[in-house]
């Protein structure tokens, strides 16, 4: 994984964590949407920045090689042609996979937060719960309770991130550890990404 690549995971899960804080503390709901809308907005234009800076090297890359053996073209000629090439960028982001990632994560913390308050009408802790019954909070690697959670995107199982890295390190051709997992393919750590509904849980039901 590139360094970049590194840091746009980073990036993606500060993204996630503050939207987790969003849904936490802001009990009205337009408040809260407003600024679940703000953050998706700035994600959006992140990922649309990204995504041209990605096909600019590549064109750019592509320009050069073609212009090995022509040392003498005319650079105002390879300007245009590159300027050119930029300006017929398109991106969409509502295909990014960032995106729809981050989405996905924030309305499964949203709907779980909703089914908990729809099976506990009578608690009046302000604080935001989710059920046990579908959250998993014992790593399957090290059999402990996890602290930093991580979804594998191939299979839907999570992983404490700890646990797994060190899992890896030792055998990188490892493949999910939960019992009955049906995905025969080898976990890989860049799919496996923070996961804000059993993160929420873990804080909110302290052991």
């Amino acid at each position: 994984m590139t360094q970049s690549s590194d840091l746009t995971d980073e990036l993606d899960d500060c993204f996630l964590k503050t939207a987790g804080n969003i849904i936490k503390y802001y009990d009205d709901e337009e408040s809260r949407k407003k600024l679940l809308k703000n953050l998706r907005e700035t994600l959006e234009e992140n990922c649309i920045q990204v995504t041209k800076i990605k096909a600019a090297n590549e064109i750019k890359e592509h320009l050069q090689f073609d212009n090995m053996s022509e040392l003498e073209k005319d650079v105002k000629n390879l300007t245009q042609e590159y300027r050119k090439a930029l300006s017929e960028i398109k991106v969409n982001p509502a295909e990014d996979k960032r995106l729809i990632a981050h989405n996905r994560q924030v309305n499964d913390l949203i709907q779980a937060i909703k089914a908990a308050s729809n099976n506990d009408l009578d608690n009046t802790d302000t604080d935001l719960r989710l059920t046990s019954s579908e959250i998993n909070v014992i790593d399957p690697i090290s059999k402990t309770r996890m602290t930093d959670p991580v979804r594998n995107a191939a299979c839907g199982h999570v992983y404490d991130k700890e646990s797994l890295v060190a899992m890896l390190k030792k055998n990188p051709n490892t493949r999910c550890p939960v019992v009955g997992c049906t995905n025969t393919d080898y976990i890989v750590l860049s799919q496996c990404r923070f996961d804000i509904v059993t993160k929420t849980y873990l804080e909110n039901n302290p052991a």
